[in-house]
């Protein structure tokens, strides 16, 4: 996955409504979500730029196998995809170090024995 921590709020609304879809969207569904669930009045161009984003992000899938009817699907689950964002967001901001993650997201504050040992279990 590329550039996967630059996206807008419209593209995770598009995505969040392809992971729910849980199957293959034709452009016309997207665009009829777009334009009704998130209140846009989008041309196909707009949205298509949008996707076409998205494919670039590694997150979009497109199935060209049908004449004139593009399929477009998740290429990973919406798990996968926070796990990749805490991943980069831990090698850009804290070189890679988890502990300093770790004290960032406290404020420094000490955890709780409880707090410790549920991130004992994760690790």
């Amino acid at each position: 996955m590329k550039k996967i921590f630059n996206l807008s709020d419209t593209e995770l609304e598009i995505m969040e409504f392809i992971w729910k879809a849980e199957k293959k969207l034709t452009f016309k569904e997207i665009m009829e979500y777009v334009n009704e669930s998130m209140s846009k009045n989008w041309k196909k161009q707009t949205v298509s730029t949008y996707l076409t984003h998205l494919q670039e992000s590694e997150l979009l899938e497109v199935d060209k196998t049908m004449p004139r009817t593009y399929l477009y699907s998740a290429a990973c689950s919406k798990e996968e995809y926070e796990h990749l964002c805490v991943k980069q967001l831990v090698q850009k901001s804290f070189n890679g170090s988890i502990s300093k993650f770790v004290a960032a997201f406290t404020g420094g504050k000490k955890l709780t024995k409880e707090e410790a040992d549920e991130l004992r279990k994760l690790i």
